[in-house]
């Protein structure tokens, strides 16, 4: 890089950090349960080990959202095996789904039409369902499960501590505390930190405590001091937790950082459960927060009695959301790069009891959104509807951590060394999911975009902006007003390798008042990148 590039480079750092600061408390709020505040939703930010350097060393861009179920979702009622539709009815005489309340998704199987906001995603070949997800022994306890889940083991004799991505963490950062990231890989939204994010010896999951402290690490750069600490265990111990704090604070600036220059989108039904969350969720890949993976939840699964309308408003809740999220994020051109999942504890027994609902069960589908997937379709044999263990539930037919090995290698593009650590030192069969890391959309985002800057000419006052690519790829640049608000729409395509100029200051009615405004470049999968220029 050349020296005025460079110069560049560090101005224009220096002024995205004072324009964040002068908004950073007005859209920053604290919970009181520990964790940060963002458009009304609780959010706890996960410091990664595992994949901060297991995922940056790829060149991939790739986001996985996670979306739990929680509480155990009746897969059955879900996606209907119309295949064996007659002992479907027979075991659920009350709660099945009639025929004519059905969306055909092929001969086989078909869902309820209150999931009818997921049907374009099966139409245009975003949507594929791995049939019978579960494994062998299930425990019917919600927390036991949900730990079987979280850590990838399945017998009580040989359970661990340890998350499946928090020993991936273990295993790829190991200098977290002295050397931490400079931004959270995963965010879970809604809810404590999970045992899937917990590590050997720490959960990756921080807290900010109140408002002052905030305000101090941004005028500071930290709230604690870590010097001159007593020499002794106390000390180190003291040093620890100073440092993981510090760390916490510096992650809510830059969530803040990408809270902030993201745009908002208007299309979600709701302010609040799975839509709050997964708008958040989007405002923060939008605003290029970098971070690799996002985990959202939903409760209310648990369905004993009455499940017909309780599953129905779920489902149709989960539906909503989804296609909302995906609609936002393809408004920015960002929805080519995010997959996302359903998991749940477990699903339901087959047979309906006597409360008009469903009994703990087994074996269930998961559900994985997104233009990735390139083709919707099935994965995985059914379970027997008659065929069932003593308790009536039925026997899985794919094993949960085959997801986990799939997305790990083919999606987050992991290194082999550490997906088999998270693994536990086993190997699940790679199911085809339509990606691969050898995908031509992998790109490496450090480096495609080395130099953008406003130009000023005294000759008319005009503001250009200058930039040069490395390769041809899918820009968007609009330009905002001080208060945020969307002035112009620079660019939107493919922009050829090169160096390139537009004009920043002028729009189709003539020459923008005299005022600050700010432009940002969206580079379509990758980070956003921003910066303010004087209109005279």
């Amino acid at each position: 890089m050349s020296k005025k590039n460079y110069l560049d480079s560090k101005k224009h750092r220096e002024e995205h950090s004072r324009w964040d600061r002068r908004g950073f408390l007005k859209v920053l709020g604290i919970a009181g349960a520990g964790s940060i505040s963002l458009g009304n939703t609780n959010i706890s930010v996960l410091n990664s080990n595992f994949l901060t350097n297991a995922l940056s060393d790829s060149l991939s861009d790739r986001v996985l959202v996670l979306i739990r179920l929680k509480g155990g979702n009746d897969g059955l009622n879900t996606i209907i095996p119309v295949y064996d539709y007659d002992t479907y009815v027979s075991k659920r005489p009350s709660i099945h789904i009639p025929k004519n309340n059905l969306i055909r998704l092929n001969d086989d199987f078909s869902m309820p039409d209150h999931m009818s906001n997921l049907s374009g995603f099966w139409e245009n070949g975003k949507m594929r369902i791995v049939n019978g997800v579960g494994y062998e022994g299930q425990n019917l306890s919600h927390f036991t499960s949900s730990d079987y889940w979280a850590t990838g083991s399945t017998n009580k004799s040989d359970m661990v501590s340890s998350g499946w991505l928090g020993r991936y963490y273990d295993e790829k950062y190991f200098d977290y505390t002295t050397n931490p990231p400079e931004k959270p890989v995963a965010v879970q939204i809604g809810s404590n930190a999970n045992l899937i994010f917990n590590g050997a010896s720490r959960n990756y999951a921080f807290a900010v405590a109140n408002e002052s402290r905030l305000e101090r690490v941004a005028e500071r750069g930290e709230f604690y001091s870590t010097q001159n600490l007593p020499d002794c265990t106390h000390g180190d111990q003291l040093e620890f937790l100073r440092r993981v704090s510090n760390t916490t604070y510096d992650y809510a600036k830059v969530i803040n950082d990408a809270f902030k220059s993201s745009t908002d989108y208007s299309g979600y039904e709701t302010d609040e459960g799975l839509d709050r969350q997964l708008r958040l969720v989007a405002k923060l890949i939008k605003g290029g927060l970098g971070s690799k993976i996002y985990m959202v939840s939903i409760g209310g699964f648990d369905t004993h009695g009455n499940q017909a309308l309780t599953h129905q408003y779920l489902l149709s809740s989960l539906s909503s959301a989804v296609k909302s999220f995906y609609d936002d994020l393809a408004e920015d051109g960002f929805d080519s790069k995010v997959l996302s999942m359903t998991f749940s504890e477990f699903g339901r027994r087959v047979s309906e009891n006597g409360s008009e609902g469903t009994d703990h069960g087994s074996a269930a589908p998961v559900m994985l959104f997104g233009s990735p997937l390139r083709g919707s379709g099935f994965i995985g044999s059914h379970p027997s509807l008659s065929n069932l263990n003593r308790r009536g539930n039925m026997y899985n037919t794919i094993d949960f951590r085959s997801i986990y090995q799939t997305v790990l290698t083919d999606w987050l593009c992991g290194d082999s060394n550490f997906i088999n650590a998270a693994m536990l030192g086993n190997e699940y069969d790679l199911l085809g999911l339509g990606f691969g890391c050898q995908d031509s959309d992998v790109v490496d985002y450090n480096s495609l975009l080395n130099y953008h800057a406003p130009i000023y000419s005294n000759y008319d006052q005009r503001v250009n902006l200058n930039l040069r690519i490395q390769q041809t790829h899918k820009v968007n640049i609009k330009t905002f007003d001080i208060l945020g608000r969307h002035v112009n729409t620079i660019f939107s395509g493919d922009l050829i390798r090169g160096e390139h100029e537009f004009s920043i200051s002028h729009n189709k009615n003539g020459k923008l008042s005299a005022g600050q405004y700010f432009y940002r470049i969206n580079l379509v999968g990758g980070p956003t990148l921003s910066k303010a220029f004087v209109v005279r």
